[in-house]
């Protein structure tokens, strides 16, 4: 028995070594028929574009390209060892590229999933000077292969001040110089302190994951940068007492305002594309800089007629209106218009995908849980019920209205103070449209290279295929109870009141005095489209008397719609 274990063992080394030596002479005969090739100008001029669902009518950029260069002697060691922690630790020492990154690669092939991460300062410099954005096997073999020449031939210092003019560190900012000014308003590197040196290097790792815009990155960004500050802590850049002080919190930003592009309600339309790409993995250098053709789902036609609905809306008497509008097609997700403000620059807010609460516009999910349509309308007026409630968010979830999550929220279900957007509802009423069928909403129909290569397809994905979400009937049912049976579309209309209450700070339903939210909603089967009005900057003002009737939201969907509004239509109760 031993001598078969022995025997098994001499042949698992044999194979082993066997597999070094081959991977060695393959690696070998590859770095030996590569060359440098010539750096890419194309990725040096190239802005992505964005168009509408037409693919030629320009939609906008989402950047400015800012490219600033500096010599290495005039970054502070500060600044460069900022990057070298927070990048690639062993610069200084390793051949250029990364065995355990290596490994990691070869396993996520091994995996099915996309190549990423893991890099060194050289491979990341490699990949955007002289290669393509684009994430195969092949493009990461001359990725290593063009990194260990590179090296090998240039000296250190001259790949690191190349990479710190050239990465990219979002807001439209490459290199290190504009993303001091961009982030800071510091126009040179060496006015940059190790804070904000810190910063830099961490949101560079990874600018859409770690956006300063948005709130929810704050946790992951803070920890970043912790481990960027320990990183120079270890370098002797900076002493333990300082980054004791320093890991605190981020640094304060002085962040130059957007350019032009995001101006008025477009803004608004770049923004959602932006954040949607980036779950498709378009984000970052490869966004900015790689020449892409975004084409979006908007119609151009019906986001014109959706900002000047919105902008004929101005009811007297009201603090600081906040008025929005989301347009779907039934049993496709697309969104075709959205008003989530008036002025993106102004106020970064996205009101049509801001949850509110919709009181009885959930009513009509009552039949869509279970119910019959004899007692439809007693259901219409008692949401209190827990069972009754749950059989409701259920089916409203079903419909396309996200479940609250379960720490924000009192009770099963969507709860007693369920919340909505108007792109939520305008899906979850789309889905009544289209038979029971829901399909996600998504804003992003096709990406293309800079020579017209599809990237990504939405038609290709599976999970932007409709689904049976709801019984047929049950939405043939809905169609019936609001409209009577008379026409092809319904209406709904839902106005909030609430109270506010002193002892917690907060509005709360009872014995409701203040309009905090005006809906009206309203469907065929070619679009579903939902319009809220809300107040102040917070959007929990009062509307006012003014909204005591639904003369305002419904005039605002039906300039949008361009056609009358059936009154013949059943309408959902006030609570």
């Amino acid at each position: 028995m031993r001598r078969v274990v022995f025997r098994l063992f001499g042949w698992a080394l044999a194979l082993f070594f066997v597999l070094v030596i081959t991977v060695v002479a393959a690696f070998f005969i590859g770095y030996q028929r590569t060359d440098i090739p010539q750096v890419n100008e194309e990725f040096r001029a190239n802005t992505t574009i964005v168009t509408y669902a037409d693919g030629t009518t320009q939609l906008g950029s989402f950047y400015e390209q800012n490219r600033k260069s500096v010599p290495l002697s005039e970054i502070p060691k500060l600044v460069q060892d900022a990057v070298i922690a927070a990048e690639d630790r062993s610069f200084w020492t390793n051949p250029g590229i990364s065995l355990p990154g290596m490994a990691r690669a070869a396993l996520a092939i091994a995996r099915g999933k996309q190549l990423q991460g893991g890099s060194t300062i050289t491979q990341q410099y490699v990949k955007i000077m002289y290669l393509t954005q684009e994430r195969t096997m092949s493009r990461k073999l001359d990725e290593l292969f063009i990194a260990t020449k590179v090296s090998r031939t240039q000296d250190k210092k001259t790949i690191l001040e190349n990479y710190l003019n050239t990465i990219y560190f979002g807001e439209g900012a490459y290199g290190i110089r504009a993303a001091g000014q961009v982030y800071f308003g510091v126009d040179h590197p060496k006015d940059l302190t190790a804070p904000q040196a810190a910063y830099l290097a961490t949101v560079l790792n990874n600018p859409t994951w770690f956006d300063s815009d948005n709130p929810a990155a704050a946790g992951r960004t803070l920890a970043r940068l912790r481990y960027v500050l320990h990183g120079m802590a270890e370098m002797g850049t900076i002493r333990a007492g300082e980054e004791a002080k320093y890991r605190k919190s981020l640094p304060a930003l002085t962040k130059r305002p957007k350019g032009n592009r995001y101006s008025g309600p477009t803004g608004y339309l770049l923004d959602l594309a932006r954040r949607e790409l980036a779950q498709y993995g378009f984000e970052g250098d490869r966004l900015s800089g790689g020449g892409l053709r975004v084409i979006t789902t908007f119609d151009r036609t019906l986001q014109q007629h959706a900002v000047a609905a919105v902008a004929a809306g101005t009811p007297p008497g009201v603090p600081e209106p906040q008025i929005a509008l989301a347009s779907v097609r039934p049993g496709t997700g697309e969104v075709v218009a959205l008003v989530g403000g008036r002025d993106f620059l102004k106020n970064q807010q996205n009101w049509a995908t801001t949850k509110a609460p919709p009181s009885t516009l959930l009513r009509p999910f009552a039949l869509a849980g279970g119910s019959t349509g004899k007692d439809l309308d007693r259901q219409y007026f008692d949401l209190v019920d827990a069972r009754r409630g749950e059989l409701i968010s259920t089916a409203a979830e079903s419909a396309g209205i996200p479940r609250i999550p379960k720490a924000d929220r009192a009770a099963p279900g969507l709860g007693p103070d369920p919340l909505a957007s108007p792109l939520d509802l305008a899906v979850a009423y789309g889905t009544f449209a289209a038979d029971g069928r829901r399909a996600r909403p998504h804003v992003i129909k096709e990406v293309r290279d800079s020579h017209g290569k599809v990237l990504w397809s939405a038609g290709k994905q599976p999970d932007l295929r409709p689904v049976q979400a709801l019984r047929p009937e049950a939405a043939r049912d809905i169609d019936a109870v609001l409209l009577g049976g008379k026409g092809a579309s319904a209406t709904g209309l839902s106005i909030e009141k609430r109270r506010f209450n002193k002892k917690c700070g907060c509005k709360k339903y009872k014995g409701a005095q203040d309009t905090v939210a005006s809906w009206w909603i309203g469907y065929t089967p070619e679009l579903s489209t939902a319009v809220l009005y809300r107040a102040g900057k917070l959007g929990e003002s009062d509307l006012g008397k003014t909204f005591t009737s639904d003369g305002w939201p419904i005039a605002t969907w039906s300039a949008y719609a361009q056609q009358p509004v059936k009154l013949a239509a059943r309408e959902v109760p006030q609570r």
